[in-house]
């Protein structure tokens, strides 16, 4: 049976004991983190560079540089456009450095907060919504709940590295849907 590898990089790791080789081309996959990121959502939105061309209104080409170029080559013109025809949304955001994990949870727990606060705002005169968004915070109680229980049960005192950048996973609706199925079933199981 042929050896299997995690990685480009754990294959080449393997065939080669050129330090040098392997470290340029760990460099070189680093530098594509948001690239390989608009492939993997173009490839999930089962659509052809072309037809990303189209909906942004270029070359199939340019579509292609933009797959394959240096995270430092791409500007945000491009990656709003990108994100824009295969259906996501670009979003940046800043945190201090400073910010412990415990304080990132904490920030997100309170951006959650505020966001069922303005779902119930929103439905707020409508009945039939003002229901809808009772029955979605009940739900999202009872998946974060789980989710947190889940957490507690795997904590370790393993401290690891921030990195400078993080490129985060694409989320859908797709995503979402299935995850929250996923959290029901195993709170009914």
């Amino acid at each position: 049976m042929a050896k299997q590898f995690s990685s480009v990089l754990d294959m080449i790791k393997d065939s080669t004991e050129d330090k040098d080789e392997v470290k340029s081309l760990a460099d070189l996959i680093n530098s594509k983190q948001i690239s390989k990121t608009l492939f993997a959502l173009r490839c999930r939105a089962n659509m052809s560079q072309d037809d990303v061309a189209q909906k942004m209104n270029c070359s199939q080409g340019k579509v292609s540089k933009i797959e394959n170029t240096r995270d430092t080559d791409l500007t945000v013109h491009d990656l709003v456009q990108y994100c824009s025809a295969v259906n996501m949304r670009l979003e940046i955001g800043f945190s201090d450095t400073r910010m412990t994990m415990a304080d990132q949870v904490k920030y997100h727990y309170f951006r959650l907060r505020i966001l069922l606060d303005k779902m119930r705002e929103m439905a707020r005169g409508d009945e039939t919504i003002e229901k809808g968004v009772a029955d979605f915070t009940k739900e999202a109680f009872m998946n974060i709940s789980f989710g947190l229980l889940d957490c507690v049960q795997k904590a370790s005192k393993t401290k690891l590295p921030v990195p400078p950048l993080h490129v985060s996973t694409p989320v859908t609706m797709e995503d979402i849907n299935r995850h929250s199925e996923h959290e029901t079933n195993m709170a009914a199981a």
